[in-house]
């Protein structure tokens, strides 16, 4: 009972190999917070008695005492651990023995009896007790380990058990080791066998992990670096990732109400879901299997410790929005973060061991628990937008759309309505809505194809943004050598000023034919056109910057007329986007016959084979069709803040959509390759 003792701290691994709790010496004083008096009886194997030892706490506290006159009571007594065990427990024990069909052996332990308590124990914090020990270790240690408690001697013993639910919809299992996590992936949300074998052949449900067989498979694999997890290169910061230490995070979430059934295809959720949230939910904090308080406790401030409901405050969108952001609240979900005192030494707790120090260790701690989180989320979210999709094509906008329009022309061509005059007038403003809607949608397609292009010309911009400042650096300066040159006839110099004149005059002419060509009114107007000279003239107009970038393209056609109505605009921006990716993609490697082949041939489709030599996708990616996402991109700088914009993909895949085509990638590493197939 000496103060500040440290054997826990030199001698922390137990016989039984156990992480010892505690190193600061101060545990102790828990005795004298809850009594006056305690009495220990403590009987290790290596004492041939059981130790006695009294102390009044009171008495440090008396007027006049000094601390070396304050003794307690020692004494080895022959009386067993057992035989000091008051008879009212003993019952209780051997009842628990009986439940859990397991003799417990009393050889040797500790009692400890506190006395002249300080506080009144009120049911409430008898309740609120059992709660806390609840979650003192998790379930896995509870076959080994038992906590009862009797409220009063009349009353019956209660073992306090940490109950995890069966139930879930979602769980993510993480093991970090120092340099990768091993993530695991469970659903059990989605009734697999109601889901239409139509929806499996959807283009978004063809891809890993979402496949029938991904959907069928009880757990899906992965693993992430460092540098995929946090989207860094930057080695230093690496390294700090890795001071956190190896741990282990396990999460699952539970939806709080039913979704309909019938869009969704979600299994029904049980009655009992939202009272065992409320009592188990939050994430808490295991150090060598001891919680770690007051993280993930219900009514403290550190119950939402990793601010998750601030997140889904800020981006409250449904898990089925087109932008795939949705994330979960604190009150849906329950985790369990497993830390070690040795694996996770730069995880510090506070002296009074309520809580941890905010450290940089502890702050990438839980950034790393968010970006696994972020996983499960993404995944849901793709999920749940790509069976709306689904179901708004199949199942009602579609079938809306095309109702209303054979209404609108059958009452519109002046065909008599056998039916009442005011049904006939209510079809008669069903008609005029449709067509409403019609103008509404063709003027919304009118801003759609500007709002493309601006945004591509910014791509543009941004990927020459260093050549533009070369030259905007040299277009005053240049006339004063030009101007020396001809004074002095020097011929060479003349001639020099003049190609490097020339050379970056048609660059900038190219930029510019592209800025501005590409908002022009007759490029937003759907036109029968000759795709394959289409495709030709956007690669000529780009020549310029291509020689300043050092990348030779290959255009080859067969000998067919690939004619359709078309956005000219749509088609700019989708190889404009996959070229300006490609710039990108070299200025980046090491290759040094830049080259990209463009393919077109026509069958019933037109197919574009579209390829480059560079480097391919950045393995961030861990599923490559990512990068048709909005906002997903590998562009980071080296604190793992987003630079791209995440639109270029996006902008080739929506465009190819529009037309009711299709894509797929045809290769992704030691190069880039992309087939879009466009019906004719």
């Amino acid at each position: 009972m000496m103060i500040g003792t440290d054997n826990k701290k030199k001698e922390y691994i137990s016989k039984k190999k156990r992480i010892k709790s505690g190193e600061k010496g101060i545990g102790r004083f828990a005795l004298d917070r809850l009594g006056g008096v305690c009495e220990l009886f403590t009987k290790s194997q290596e004492e041939h008695a059981t130790i006695r030892w009294k102390t009044n706490w009171n008495s440090f506290e008396e007027e006049g005492n000094l601390l070396e006159d304050i003794e307690a009571e020692f004494e080895y007594v022959s009386l067993s651990l057992y035989e000091l065990i008051p008879d009212t427990v003993k019952n209780k024990i051997i009842q628990l023995e009986h439940r859990i069909e397991k003799e417990i052996d009393f050889s040797t332990g500790t009692i400890i009896k506190i006395s002249n308590l300080r506080d009144e124990w009120t049911n409430n914090q008898i309740e609120r007790i059992k709660k806390s020990m609840e979650f003192l270790i998790p379930p896995k240690e509870q076959d080994e380990f038992y906590i009862c408690q009797q409220k009063s001697i009349d009353s019956g013993y209660e073992l306090i058990e940490n109950n995890f639910s069966d139930e879930f919809d979602y769980k993510i299992k993480s093991v970090f080791d120092g340099e990768n996590f091993m993530i695991n992936l469970y659903r059990n949300e989605f009734d697999v066998d109601k889901i239409p074998e139509n929806v499996f052949r959807e283009e978004r449900f063809m891809r890993y992990p979402y496949r029938k067989e991904d959907f069928k498979a009880k757990c899906l694999e992965f693993t992430y670096s460092i540098s995929q997890l946090f989207n860094t290169s930057d080695s230093e910061y690496i390294e700090r990732i890795k001071q956190i230490g190896s741990f282990t995070f396990e999460y699952i979430f539970m939806k709080l109400q039913n979704q309909k059934k019938e869009v969704f295809f979600y299994k029904e959720i049980g009655k009992t879901r939202n009272e065992w949230l409320e009592e188990h939910g939050g994430i808490k904090i295991y150090r060598d299997n001891f919680w770690v308080r007051p993280y993930g406790e219900n009514g403290s401030d550190s119950f939402d410790w990793l601010g998750l409901e601030a997140r889904n405050n800020a981006n409250p969108v449904a898990v089925s929005s087109k932008t795939e952001a949705w994330t979960v609240r604190n009150a849906q979900g329950q985790g369990t973060v497993f830390i070690s005192r040795i694996n996770n030494a730069s995880i510090l707790d506070k002296s009074s061991r309520e809580g941890i120090i905010e450290n940089e260790s502890f702050k990438l701690l839980k950034d790393a628990l968010i970006r696994i989180i972020s996983i499960l989320e993404k995944d849901r979210a793709y999920i749940a937008r790509s069976f709306k999709i689904y179901d708004d094509r199949v199942n009602h906008k579609e079938k809306t759309k095309q109702e209303g329009s054979q209404i609108a022309k059958s009452v519109l061509s002046g065909k008599k309505d056998k039916n009442y005059k005011a049904q006939k007038e209510k079809m008669e403003s069903l008609a005029k809505t449709v067509q409403y809607f019609e103008e509404e949608r063709e003027e919304l397609i009118t801003e759609l194809k500007l709002l493309r292009a601006l945004a591509t010309n910014g791509l543009i911009t941004t990927s020459i943004v260093h050549d533009l400042k070369s030259i905007n650096a040299l277009l005053v300066n240049r006339v004063e050598p030009m101007r020396m040159a001809i004074e002095n006839d020097n011929k060479m110099l003349i001639e020099r000023n003049l190609n490097d004149l020339y050379k970056n005059d048609q660059f900038l002419k190219s930029w510019i034919t592209v800025v501005t060509n590409q908002s022009k009114k007759d490029k937003r107007k759907r036109l029968k056109k000759n795709i394959y000279d289409t495709i030709e003239k956007i690669v000529n107009v780009l020549q310029p910057i291509l020689v300043q970038k050092k990348v030779q393209v290959e255009l080859i056609k067969d000998e067919q007329n690939a004619e359709r109505r078309i956005f000219e605009s749509d088609f700019e921006s989708i190889f404009y986007n996959l070229i300006i990716n490609s710039i990108e993609a070299f200025s980046k490697s090491s290759t040094k016959n830049r080259k990209i082949r463009i393919e077109l041939k026509t069958n019933e489709n037109l197919v574009v084979n579209y390829l480059d030599n560079g480097d391919g996708l950045d393995n961030k990616f861990k599923n490559p069709y990512e990068i048709f996402t909005l906002g997903s991109t590998s562009k980071y700088d080296q604190f793992g803040n987003v630079i791209g914009t995440g639109l270029g993909m996006y902008i080739i895949a929506s465009t190819v959509r529009e037309y009711n085509g299709d894509y797929k990638l045809t290769q992704i590493q030691n190069g880039f390759g992309l087939e879009i197939r466009i019906p004719l």
